[in-house]
């Protein structure tokens, strides 16, 4: 099922570019991609929602063991990386996560060994679309914490990833470092420090990182 959000051509002539946004829970990743998508025309990709459904429905971080969570993780990026390459045909595109994202979080929690992890993926990661940047996101743990907690507020609902940040500031820490590996593995990577800047001046910012990167 395509997952795009408004769809836009590129120029005729211009190259489709493919960018990514990494980065830990509370540190802008969605609202730094859709300021990014509207500034460079292009299409937002998230994981497909059947997968997120099964996530929720299946209480697939807390109940399910790590093997089979990996593979379900791994196939869910596959299809991602096939609606990128069939929009990156017809204009650019804005991935909010990929596969370094649920690498990461199985690497914070221990769950497998980072060899081992690495092992399983490799044979895949051909397969995906390079991105042409990946903008990883960061933040420090207070301000990451007080925004996560601001969201569960208004949406009075809180995800199991979510809550281990709020439990565990090394897991947040762990994850993070995680991202930075293996963001850098998979593509030209930049990084952007949220800590205390606005919404304004976030995206902002971004937008000023992707342009040196990009030209």
């Amino acid at each position: 099922m395509d997952t795009a959000v408004g769809t836009k051509s590129v120029r005729a002539g211009s190259r489709s570019r493919f960018l990514v946004i990494e980065g830990c829970n509370g540190v802008g990743k969605s609202t730094t991609a859709r300021d990014l998508c509207g500034r460079l025309d292009a299409v937002l990709f998230h994981y497909p929602p059947e997968f997120t459904r099964f996530r929720q429905e299946a209480d697939l971080d807390a109940r399910v063991s790590a093997l089979p969570r990996l593979l379900y993780y791994i196939g869910a990026t596959l299809h991602l990386a096939d609606l990128v390459r069939g929009q990156l045909a017809r204009g650019n595109v804005i991935c909010d996560r990929y596969l370094a994202s649920p690498l990461s979080l199985l690497i914070s929690q221990v769950a497998l060994a980072e060899p081992e992890i690495c092992r399983l993926a490799s044979p895949f990661e051909p397969y995906l679309s390079v991105p042409d940047l990946i903008l990883l996101l960061t933040a420090d743990y207070a301000e990451a914490e007080a925004r996560i907690r601001k969201r569960a507020s208004e949406t009075d609902a809180i995800t199991p990833v979510q809550r281990l940040v709020l439990e565990s500031p090394e897991f947040y820490r762990n994850r993070e470092a995680a991202l930075r590996r293996h963001a850098r593995r998979l593509g030209p990577l930049v990084e952007l420090d949220t800590t205390g800047l606005s919404v304004e001046e976030m995206c902002r910012s971004a937008w000023a990182l992707v342009v040196q990167a990009l030209g």
